[in-house]
């Protein structure tokens, strides 16, 4: 009854505080498209509802990112969230696409002479080459300096800079394979799924304490009987007590483990077995957070992973019908 009871009260609180301040900026951003709006007038409240949008809010082409997945070479609407990143009018006053690359820097000034030829992207990539090549032995100051300053982190922290969502599309006959079963499935709108962006939140929170609550025991499970055994030299009793520490440990070293390999989790779960949205992710986190819940509530050991291969596969069926599903990627999972 405890348990019921702070469940209600805390999912009320929530929702109270839902409508108070995430409701009002949401309507503002999105259905005003007022895209003079800061991420810190959230905080302000009820106090957006009377707040008005600029007198251009609606000719512009959106404010909120593109969610479409579209052709490596197939022109896009430029969509970000920032006015000044966005591409120049025409004389009839509409917009124009400057390519798909939603990273361009439209007003960069033209390049000149050898660079002429060069992408910009290349030319960030020499750039940063650098300044972090490493000439001469390594424990030479200059050299230790780069390590510690270029190394180090791009090995630690590359899982949480690959941009998954441009990797959706994949490369050559991949790219081709994957147009080909999203065709099958409706892409809605960029308000829409900016919507579900801020919904989402929710469910990978859920999704986080689901994954915490079950996986974590899988781990350390086997791990505390064998620490147990090799300190007390007595067999393992069903009702031994679990130290903390190993739960802090466990839950740690998922979080290493996600922060830097879990991009290719990402990418495989979430590129490779159908199309993949806000709106569509709200779904399979939802449904695969009250599975694995539920599962921890009755002490079974479910797989967490498992769980989102299913509801990604019941999304995708449900959105798009079975072709719109990788099939020959569901039986590899299920093999390995």
């Amino acid at each position: 009854m405890t348990v019921a009871l702070a469940i209600v009260l805390t999912g009320l609180g929530v929702a109270v505080f839902s409508v108070l301040f995430w409701l009002p900026y949401v309507y503002c951003k999105v259905i005003r498209k007022d895209y003079t709006i800061r991420w810190y007038h959230f905080f302000l409240g009820p106090m957006l509802w009377s707040r008005q949008a600029p007198a251009d809010a609606f000719d512009r082409i959106t404010n909120v990112p593109d969610y479409r997945v579209t052709g490596r070479d197939e022109p896009v609407e430029t969509s970000t969230a920032k006015p000044e990143k966005r591409s120049e009018t025409n004389n009839g006053g509409d917009i124009e696409s400057k390519g798909s690359d939603p990273n361009l820097d439209l007003h960069a000034q033209p390049l000149t002479g050898e660079q002429a030829s060069i992408p910009e992207a290349a030319l960030a990539d020499v750039e940063r080459d650098r300044k972090d090549k490493i000439e001469g032995p390594w424990i030479l100051p200059r050299n230790l300096w780069i390590i510690l300053r270029y190394k180090i982190p791009h090995v630690l922290f590359y899982g949480a800079n690959v941009d998954v969502h441009a990797r959706q599309v994949g490369e050559g006959k991949e790219a081709d394979r994957r147009l080909e079963m999203y065709a099958h499935t409706k892409q809605y709108s960029n308000d829409t799924e900016h919507l579900y962006s801020f919904l989402q939140v929710m469910t990978s929170c859920t999704q986080s304490f689901a994954h915490g609550s079950n996986d974590v025991a899988n781990a350390i499970g086997p791990f505390a009987a064998i620490y147990h055994i090799w300190q007390t030299g007595l067999p393992t009793d069903k009702n031994t007590d679990t130290p903390i520490w190993m739960l802090a440990f466990g839950g740690a070293m998922i979080v290493i483990g996600f922060a830097t390999y879990g991009y290719n989790m990402m990418s495989a779960l979430g590129n490779k077995i159908t199309l993949h949205s806000p709106s569509r992710g709200f779904s399979m986190e939802f449904g695969a957070s009250i599975t694995v819940i539920l599962a921890s509530q009755f002490g079974i050991p479910v797989s967490t992973t498992m769980c989102i291969v299913g509801a990604t596969t019941g999304v995708g069926i449900i959105s798009g019908g079975f072709k719109a599903v990788n099939w020959l990627h569901i039986a590899k999972i299920f093999a390995g």
